[in-house]
């Protein structure tokens, strides 16, 4: 008997957030590679860096998740073997709420703020019956000293996030000025190493086995790692680098097949009483994949937005159902323009890194985005197809999330949405504008546009101006591509074009997409092919 207490509105969107503060958390972060490696691993002064949207604070407020709590990721399935060797339950991440330091007038009064914030951190997590002695520098080295008496065979982290933050404090340091160069974490950084803070926590490593400190910071787009940091102090140079990437194939397979359990049994009974059974079906599952391949950001946006319109179907047909293939296409068009910025901002990421990289590495940059027009499916990469794209090309696929790079391990081909958006910017970047390929739009009353369009566009426009009213997705495909593509390549594309024409048309939407798969060209009287 289906409960009908609540509707399926009512279920909450287990993938709204990673954010393990939320209503709904996911047991599944994929991300057990990357937190097998910090466990196992020997260091204890690490700099996890990544570029923007990888998910770094995501992974931070994940490993903050207690021993204790009724769920954490030490229960997650590859942890398990591991459990008791490494003394797991004794491994504490915490992290330094670096706001409150913002209010510091001075380098000490911000070092002392530090050690305080380090000391609240320590005492929340082990509980000791002898009081702190003191707030300063002595009292930390105290309480350190407590622990590791009383609690033989712990594990500790402090870690820090956000360190950009500190960049508004930099006034009230009179010698830090001069850097105006740096960026707003270098800044952020040298404040902390003016202050004293790294040097502490090096004193603290060097005297503490099992004391360690992770700095979490965004990656800046270079072709070699050794461009990352500048103005590194001995200090900092003790730290070594760890580069958060993109999922594996594994653990990207696993976020995916997540079942109503890993979101934690209060919500898996509000699921199965509504008459719910797997989220995503097997074919849902490796259409997801498809589309988003590896990256996180790219599978949490897909994952909630396809859980938002299977819920939607379910409440209409008050059960839960696969969702059929039409909306498969708007649901595609759905996430697109929701993920706009993030994919303007990873193309300027790549062309800044490709800026200053050698003109070899931009040629095969070329390439090898015409190497993902032949791929209609995310696919391994041959070796020596990824042995070609040299050292440079390697660490900022690596190094950007949009391929994974680790020793030993299959590479693969990003995402349908991902490969699309590289080449059509592709496209439009090397068609020379003397091949003729433009469009002049003269709406009236307003001033004349005249834009560029790669050979794809033209092929598209052209065909809509002699099919006006009702031109299929097959004729549009047969006249662009000069065959039958794939569904998802075709609406990815359409999808760009039909936004372009709107930011040139003060958003008068131009290609309107009908039911069943027919388009329409608006206002053709406006419209000049060349």
């Amino acid at each position: 008997m289906v409960d009908t207490s609540f509707t399926w509105q009512t279920l909450l969107n287990p993938f709204l957030s990673t954010d393990t503060s939320s209503e709904v958390r996911g047991h599944v972060s994929g991300r057990s590679t990357d937190i097998l490696e910090i466990v196992t691993g020997s260091q204890s002064a690490i700099i996890l860096t990544g570029a923007p949207r990888i998910g770094k604070t995501a992974l931070i407020r994940y490993l903050q998740i207690q021993p204790h709590d009724a769920w954490s990721w030490r229960k997650e399935e590859r942890f398990v073997p591991i459990y008791e060797p490494f003394a797991l339950d004794q491994l504490y991440f915490m992290q330094i709420d670096l706001t409150q330091l913002g209010n510091a007038r001075s380098r000490q009064e911000m070092h002392a703020l530090f050690i305080k914030a380090c000391i609240q951190a320590l005492t929340r997590i082990y509980t000791l019956e002898i009081a702190v002695e003191g707030e300063d520098f002595k009292g930390l080295r105290t309480l350190l000293r407590q622990i590791e008496r009383k609690f033989s065979g712990t594990r500790c982290f402090l870690m820090l996030d956000s360190i950009e933050r500190l960049n508004q404090s930099e006034h009230i340091f009179a010698e830090l000025q001069q850097h105006e160069r740096r960026t707003p974490q270098e800044r952020g950084l040298a404040i902390l190493n003016h202050c004293g803070v790294i040097r502490t926590m090096v004193d603290l490593i060097d005297e503490f086995n099992y004391f360690g400190v992770i700095f979490a910071m965004t990656s800046l787009p270079r072709p070699k790692s050794v461009d990352q940091f500048t103005h590194i102090s001995a200090d900092l140079a003790r730290f070594t680098t760890s580069t958060l990437q993109c999922f594996t194939w594994n653990d990207t397979n696993a976020f995916l097949a997540q079942q109503p359990e890993d979101f934690g049994s209060t919500w898996a009974q509000a699921f199965y009483k509504l008459g719910g059974k797997a989220i995503f079906t097997t074919d849902e599952q490796n259409w997801l994949r498809e589309l988003a391949g590896t990256h996180p950001y790219l599978l949490q946006q897909c994952c909630f937005h396809t859980f938002h319109f299977k819920r939607e179907y379910a409440q209409i047909n008050a059960t839960w159902l696969p969702l059929p293939a039409s909306n498969q296409k708007q649901l595609m068009e759905h996430v697109n323009q929701r993920i706009t910025t993030f994919l303007s901002s990873l193309w300027k990421r790549l062309q800044e890194a490709l800026e200053k990289a050698l003109p070899k590495t931009r040629q095969l940059f070329q390439e090898f985005v015409s190497f993902l027009a032949s791929c209609d499916t995310t696919s391994e990469i041959h070796p020596e197809t990824w042995d070609r794209l040299g050292p440079e090309l390697r660490y900022i696929f690596s190094s950007e999330g949009i391929i994974r790079n680790e020793p030993f391990q299959p590479k693969y081909t990003p995402g349908l949405i991902l490969r699309s958006y590289l080449i059509q910017r592709m496209e439009e970047t090397t068609t020379p504008p003397q091949r003729g390929f433009w469009l002049t739009i003269n709406r009236p009353g307003y001033q004349a546009v005249r834009l560029s369009l790669s050979e794809l566009e033209y092929r598209l426009i052209k065909t809509l101006l002699l099919h006006t009213h009702n031109c299929s997705e097959e004729e549009l495909m047969r006249n662009a591509w000069g065959k039958l593509i794939e569904r998802a390549t075709f609406t990815q594309r359409m999808h760009h074009l039909r936004k372009k024409l709107k930011e040139y048309s003060n958003d008068t939407q131009l290609i309107v997409n009908h039911y069943g798969g027919q388009y329409s060209l608006e206002h053709i009287d406006w419209l000049h092919l060349e």
